[in-house]
């Protein structure tokens, strides 16, 4: 296993070093558990770490899979390291990832008459099936349908949903856990680490207290009533397995079922009406 020689002194240390050692960081891993999992010398890690020695791609790939980190990041840890992105991100229309664009369409029409939404990295509203556009247009108005949706925000900021959600208190906690989460793991997304500080500007919301090692739960519920019509929900989030581009693996499909039987016949019937 080779490798460079060291920088000269008083150099700047080498990026790639900073970026591993957060990561390890916010994995509690010591560098024998990382050179463990990574295949490599703990020796050599600790060089590659102080910038005394210059890892190569096939390392710096090694490294990341051992401390999972997402396609995006893996990108930024390669280009740290000067070498190119090995991972693309391409718009969810190109022709290139079809196959999954109609994967995910036939998830969200089966899911019919059941809300289903997909959203991206910022939780943006990118796909909705019509009981998810339905329910949003009956809570919302259709004027507000024509502006970009944002999951996060349009459960927590005050003009939004936020109304009609008889348990709002329990639901901003999880939901605002799950953004802390997810946007803890991805310090180096401006985009995201931008959306969540919006969100944390929000009334009435408190800065969610939780081990950072442990994940938010795979459920949350949710409970809406406008006017005589009340509906119990439990949603879901699903990704997509084993993506080999970024903005596949970003997406997060939120799939909500009836909480109980009458929520089920109220969002049958609305279905109905709409038929």
């Amino acid at each position: 296993m080779s490798t460079h020689s060291a920088p000269a002194r008083g150099a700047r240390p080498h990026p790639v070093g900073d970026l591993l050692r957060d990561w390890r960081g916010r994995r509690a891993m010591s560098q024998a558990d990382l050179a463990f999992e990574a295949g490599i010398s703990i020796k050599h890690l600790s060089f590659v770490e102080t910038g005394k020695a210059i890892a190569s791609r096939d390392i710096l790939l090694q490294l990341a899979a051992a401390l999972g980190l997402s396609l995006r990041d893996r990108n930024a840890l390669l280009e740290a390291g000067g070498f190119a992105r090995q991972y693309g991100e391409r718009d969810l229309a190109a022709p290139e990832i079809a196959d999954a664009r109609r994967a995910i369409d036939l998830l969200l029409r089966r899911h019919e008459p059941f809300p289903a939404i997909v959203t991206d990295r910022q939780w943006n509203v990118i796909v909705a099936n019509r009981a998810a556009t339905r329910l949003m247009t009956m809570l919302l108005g259709p004027v507000r349908m024509q502006q970009p949706l944002n999951h996060m925000r349009m459960f927590l900021a005050p003009d939004e949903l936020r109304p009609f959600v008889e348990n709002w208190p329990s639901l901003a906690a999880a939901l605002m856990a799950r953004a802390r989460h997810e946007a803890m793991a991805a310090p180096l997304d401006l985009a995201l680490q931008s959306t969540w500080r919006e969100l944390m500007t929000l009334p009435d919301i408190a800065t969610p207290k939780f081990n950072e090692s442990a994940a938010p739960g795979p459920l949350c519920e949710v409970r809406l009533r406008n006017g005589d019509v009340t509906l119990g929900l439990i949603g879901t989030v699903l990704t997509l397995g084993t993506p080999q581009d970024v903005t596949l693996q970003e997406l997060r499909v939120e799939m909500f079922m009836p909480a109980d039987a009458a929520s089920e016949a109220a969002l049958t019937s609305l279905a109905a009406q709409d038929a």
